[in-house]
């Protein structure tokens, strides 16, 4: 049993790579290749392509997601921590490489880039509305539609950087520190209570 296990695990690897390398034209040829196992195995596992990559694709995104932590109490470190982490995973060549993959399968695909984008980045902002919905309703922000909050908190954690990347332009280096102080200033800025 732990070997299958194993084979199923060796395959996962080997499939995220290589799909994150070469996209969806990786073949099932050069998975199992890369995954030192017989191709019998493969079919042991998964149904076929299609099936392995959209167990890929879910992977992929929830680890890209960022959970956050603290309460409302500690609002603007709770967020920048979460700006922070939410960056380096996103703005990662794998965060860039997984986006980039799974988005240019939608036609092909729509059903399943929908659900990871529901279980990956849309439970993602669904929590972080929570986490601002109460930060409003004890008054650490004024009450606007914690959905919008929490969607335009994360367009400005980052920028224009992931549309650079994803065209493979170079993003200029700087202070990511500073750069998030910015963001997340100006975010509370945004939504104080008024005097």
């Amino acid at each position: 049993m732990h070997a299958l296990t194993n084979n199923r695990e060796k395959l996962l690897l080997a499939a995220r790579e290589l799909f994150l390398e070469q996209g969806y034209e990786a073949s099932v040829d050069a998975i199992i290749g890369r995954a030192g196992v017989a191709r019998q195995t493969f079919y042991n596992h998964f149904k076929n392509k299609e099936s392995l990559f959209a167990e890929t694709a879910r992977g992929c995104f929830l680890e890209i997601t960022v959970h956050l932590d603290g309460e409302p109490e500690n609002l603007r470190a709770s967020l920048k921590t979460f700006a922070q982490a939410y960056r380096n995973k996103a703005l990662s060549l794998e965060g860039i490489a997984a986006y980039r993959t799974v988005c240019s399968q939608s036609s092909r695909f729509p059903a399943l880039v929908c659900e990871v984008y529901e279980h990956g980045f849309g439970q993602m902002i669904v929590r972080l509305a929570e986490f601002l919905d109460r930060a409003m309703e004890q008054g650490y922000l004024r009450r606007v539609d914690p959905m919008f909050a929490a969607e335009l908190l994360t367009a400005m954690v980052l920028g224009q950087d992931r549309a650079k990347r994803l065209f493979g332009i170079e993003c200029e280096q700087t202070d990511e520190s500073l750069r998030l102080d910015y963001v997340i200033d100006g975010f509370l800025r945004m939504l104080a209570c008024a005097p």
